[in-house]
C-alpha cells in the first residue's frame, strides 16, 4: 500500500508544470510528461528570437542505450521539414538533468533539457513541432507534438520600473 501511495504521489508532482503535448501519428513511445516552460495548453505562444526550455520526462525503451538524438520537424501550412538542430542541443545524453547519464537502460526514467532556438527571421504563423528522441539504430525511443503560435517579440526594450 505504501508503494502505490508513493507511486501516485509521484505521478502528481510530475505531472505539475507539465504541457498537454499530443502523441506522434506513428504509434513511437510517448513520454511521462513534457513541461514547456511558460506554457501548460497548445499553442504555445513562442517569441521570434528566443530559446523554447523543454524539460521531456521519458523512459528508455530497451537497455544500453549509449546515444540519443533530439530530431525536429516542423510542419505548417501543409508543409513537413525537419528543422536543423546545433550538436550541443540534439544531443540528449549531454543534456540530461538530476545527474542522469548515458547509457540508458531500459525502465530507467531519465529528463532531457531541450533548448529549442526559434530564429528572429521565422515567419509569424502557427506551427506544430514534432520531437522525436532516435537512438543510434534509428529507434526511437519518445515523441511528442507539440503546437506553437509564433509571435514578434517587443520593437523596444521594455522599461522595468
Amino acid at each position: 500500500m505504501k508503494y502505490v501511495i508513493l507511486t501516485i504521489v509521484a505521478l502528481m508532482i510530475a505531472g505539475i508544470g507539465a504541457t498537454d503535448v499530443k502523441e506522434c501519428k506513428k504509434g513511437q513511445p510517448f513520454p511521462l510528461d513534457v513541461e514547456v516552460v511558460g506554457c501548460e495548453e497548445m499553442p504555445c505562444d513562442i517569441v521570434k528570437g528566443t530559446t523554447i526550455v523543454m524539460y521531456v520526462h521519458f523512459v528508455g525503451t530497451k537497455d544500453n542505450i549509449r546515444e540519443l538524438n533530439a530530431v525536429v520537424h516542423a510542419t505548417t501550412l501543409g508543409i513537413t521539414v525537419p528543422y536543423e538542430l546545433p550538436k550541443e542541443v540534439a544531443s540528449v545524453c549531454d543534456n540530461l538533468m538530476y545527474g542522469a547519464i548515458c547509457p540508458i537502460d531500459k525502465t530507467e526514467d531519465v529528463v532531457y533539457k531541450f533548448n529549442f532556438y526559434v530564429e528572429s527571421t521565422y515567419p509569424e504563423i502557427p506551427v506544430s513541432i514534432q520531437i522525436s528522441l532516435i537512438d543510434a539504430e534509428g529507434d526511437s525511443i519518445a515523441c511528442f507534438v507539440c503546437n506553437i503560435k509564433v509571435k514578434k517579440g517587443a520593437t523596444k526594450p521594455l522599461l522595468l520600473e
